[in-house]
């Protein structure tokens, strides 16, 4: 009986989910025609709704103003949501964010207009739309994905012939392999970084030499791309083996709700940008996993002098061609002797921290911007 009602409870399950996933209505694989449009009227992002503390939203947002300079700009969302709410959440990820935001369900469009999609869902809402099609990539998403229904649903989006743009060069080497031999667009804008929010702490490295208790700080989510449970594991056994160093190990995590319980370390939630530079300058280190295409928390951290581990199994050396990180694998010992190495010799924190704020302050938003905005102006020279 038992088992029967769990068959049950399953099938109900599976039912619902293929109730919610509208987007299976939308599916069609056939590759666009895309005209470029001698005359642009709107620039319309398309969007999974809006949700705060979302640094992929934060991006569409700060793109978004920075070509509203020129074009009327829009954010429709293809889920259904609550106006007002959506406002609220675009308020607080970006104060000054500029454009209107709407629901798809109103949207009308023309010749004229460029559709941006931002998510791989949102291209199979955006093929039947007239106007040229475009597609802000921020990560390869079918990595989001064990193999199978999304993962192949993600992958066929960079198929389907629109002008892909890429937040980075790492997507595109991805999409690159993917597509081989097949005619495609792709362009890609720096990686920015908003420099006014995240100032640079003055950090005495010497002192590191003679602590006994590290403070280190790392962003996790609940998404298998950020190895949540992989780095609980990895920092768990750091922390043990340090003892032996008489070294005491703090952990603090953040960037998901408090229901994410990780042990060896206490669990701070999303935090404020207020907050996240508070943290910076009370710690030692900062962590953060990118394995696939890198956040913007790496840059955060790097850009207060807060000296940062990363992956090597990962994307950050895409960005950060010099020596800015400590790199690691997934082995614990690994880790501990490097941390080791580094404290015993402050001028090479040092000089990772210089590397990278020196490729730091080429980077801005506006300097991002300039650049989607050249290739959208030279949509009318094809």
């Amino acid at each position: 009986m038992k088992t029967f009602l769990k068959d049950i409870l399953k099938r109900i399950i599976y039912l619902n989910k293929r109730r919610n996933s509208k987007i299976y209505d939308k599916l069609d694989f056939s590759e666009i025609i895309n005209i470029a449009p001698k005359e642009i009227k709107r620039i319309i992002f398309i969007v999974p709704g809006m949700v705060k503390y979302s640094g992929g939203h934060t991006s569409i947002l700060r793109l978004g103003t920075q070509l509203s300079k020129k074009y009327e700009v829009e954010y429709v969302s293809y889920i259904e949501s609550d106006i007002d709410t959506m406002k609220e959440a675009a308020y607080y990820n970006l104060s000054n964010y500029k454009g209107k935001i709407s629901n798809y369900s109103t949207l009308r469009t023309s010749e004229e207009d460029i559709l941006i999609a931002t998510f791989w869902e949102s291209v199979y809402y955006l093929k039947s739309l007239k106007g040229y099609k475009m597609y802000f990539i921020q990560d390869y998403e079918p990595y989001f994905y064990t193999y199978g229904d999304k993962y192949i649903l993600a992958a066929k989006t960079y198929e389907l012939g629109l002008h892909m743009i890429s937040l980075g060069k790492w997507n595109v080497e991805k999409i690159k392999k993917q597509l081989k031999n097949r005619k495609y667009t792709i362009d890609y804008i720096e990686f920015p970084y908003e420099r006014k929010e995240y100032y640079n702490i003055k950090r005495n490295y010497y002192e590191y030499k003679n602590k006994k208790k590290l403070k280190l700080c790392v962003y996790v989510k609940e998404d298998e791309k950020r190895i949540p449970f992989l780095i609980e594991k990895i920092l768990i056994s750091l922390k043990e083996q340090l003892k032996y160093s008489n070294i005491d190990l703090e952990i603090f995590y953040f960037g998901n709700e408090k229901y994410l319980k990780l042990r060896g370390g206490k669990n701070l939630g999303k935090l404020s940008k207020e907050n996240l530079n508070k943290l910076y300058n009370e710690v030692d280190f900062g962590m953060c996993a990118s394995i696939t295409n890198i956040s913007l928390v790496p840059y955060e951290m790097l850009a207060t002098g807060l000296p940062l581990i990363e992956f090597k199994e990962g994307s950050f050396k895409y960005f950060f061609e010099k020596e800015s990180a400590i790199l690691i694998n997934f082995d614990a010992k690994d880790l501990k002797n490097k941390i080791l190495e580094n404290i015993s010799n402050p001028e090479l924190l040092k000089e990772k921290v210089m590397n990278a704020q020196k490729i730091l302050s080429k980077l801005s938003w506006e300097n991002s911007g300039e650049q989607f905005m050249k290739i959208v102006e030279n949509l009318r020279d094809k």
